[in-house]
């Protein structure tokens, strides 16, 4: 590894890994190996079932070094807002408590609409049991209440697969509430942010989180885009991270990959080594 390696000291904000209800390409304990073997500072594990936070403390004491970090995802399988189950992963260390991703209003109703009763090995909700994050403007009152705990627990919060207008009225509410906001996968197709919508997010103090498997799993979306967003919201609103661990997507060989990629499509070296090292290790509040 050299000076100029740009996974010196990165954080991938967003790896799904094993165990989890699908084939995953790696374990835990087996990430946490990889991403120290490569200089990175950490990643955080996500699960769109289970709490991730308390198990990976197990993993850094079993590898000798603190490189895995993680959360829960606010989804059925935890009580979806679930304030006691989000206080309980707090108090175990979660560094970003994600709202609903497969249980979310949108991405329930687009599921539903194209006929699919399952995201990544969990069930899609009825519509009476899907989960809105905000209403006519506003946040509903259970999402207030999460926002306001990982406030003072200095976390930060994920805005999950909610809808674009959600998104901006999440992090509105963030911003209000002096809550880090991390925007998920701004591009994926459930989600689709406009790069116009970026930018006013990006001027609430929340940041863009750019997934490579954005870019495999949504039609139109290119690393131009990730390049132009980045130019955009500036790299102090931006990070990179891969959203990977399908069976088929190893997450340290893939962020290397895509931020080569990304330097490739214009945006200088030093701005893209601020999206994978100083930008996510701020929003964790890293030393």
């Amino acid at each position: 590894m050299t000076d100029t390696d740009l996974l010196a000291g990165a954080v991938d904000l967003h790896v799904h890994t094993a165990p989890d209800l699908v084939d995953r390409f790696e374990s835990d304990v087996d990430l946490a190996r990889d991403a120290r073997e490569a200089g990175m500072r950490g990643v955080v594990v996500k699960s769109h079932v289970v709490p991730t936070a308390g198990r990976v403390d197990l993993v850094n004491e079993a590898v000798g070094d603190d490189v895995l970090y993680g959360g829960i995802a606010c989804n059925g399988t935890v009580g979806g807002l679930n304030r006691d189950a989000v206080e309980t992963a707090l108090e175990l260390g979660a560094e970003i408590v994600w709202l609903p991703t497969a249980w979310s209003a949108n991405h329930a109703s687009q599921a539903r609409e194209a006929g699919v009763d399952r995201f990544v090995g969990q069930r899609v909700p009825d519509a009476d049991e899907d989960i809105p994050v905000a209403v006519d403007g506003e946040v509903t009152a259970a999402t207030r209440t999460i926002i306001e705990l990982v406030a003072e627990y200095d976390a930060v919060v994920g805005t999950g697969h909610a809808s674009p207008a959600e998104v901006e009225t999440v992090a509105a509410a963030c911003a209000d509430a002096d809550t880090a906001c991390l925007v998920n996968h701004p591009c994926f197709r459930v989600v689709d942010v406009s790069l116009d919508r970026q930018e006013r997010l990006a001027d609430l103090g929340a940041v863009m989180e750019y997934c490579a498997y954005s870019i495999q799993g949504t039609e139109g979306h290119t690393v131009d885009r990730v390049a132009e967003a980045i130019e955009r919201v500036g790299a102090e609103n931006a990070v990179l991270a891969t959203d990977y661990g399908q069976a088929e997507n190893p997450s340290v060989p893939g962020l290397r990959a895509f931020a080569e990629d990304v330097v490739d499509a214009g945006v200088s070296r030093k701005m893209v080594r601020r999206c994978l090292a100083e930008t996510p290790a701020d929003l964790l509040g890293l030393d």
